[in-house]
């Protein structure tokens, strides 16, 4: 499995990929959505977890953009502090799920390991 991280905090990511080196995941990170669009144009992803607030392109039009340019990818997880849409709003754009910042460490793991299964 491999997934891509879409995160425009710096420090969050850095906190992030540690985690993630600890335990041997194959994933790659994006710092925006127009970054991370040209990512999965050029790779092939599983899973994606993506911020909605960021620069350049935000979360939603990322998803947007990766459904209309046809992209193929499993699930589409929403992660973000803020609460400006709900779970029936980010399905109703084709996501899977939606978490909210901040997460415990061990149950954004714990998220990870059911996706794989």
């Amino acid at each position: 499995m491999k997934f891509l991280f879409v995160e425009d905090e710096v420090e969050l990511v850095e906190l992030y990929q540690y985690m993630f080196d600890r335990i041997g995941l194959d994933y790659e990170v994006a710092y925006n959505g127009e970054e991370a669009l040209e990512k999965v144009k050029n790779g092939k992803f599983d899973f994606i977890f993506s911020d909605i607030r960021m620069p350049k392109m935000n979360g939603i039009d990322f998803l947007k953009n990766l459904i209309i340019e046809g992209l193929d990818f499993k699930k589409f997880i929403f992660v973000t502090a803020h609460q400006e849409v709900s779970l029936d709003e980010v399905k109703e754009l084709g996501a899977h799920d939606i978490l909210y910042k901040p997460i415990r460490h061990q149950v954004f793991m714990d998220y990870i390991q059911e996706l794989q299964a």
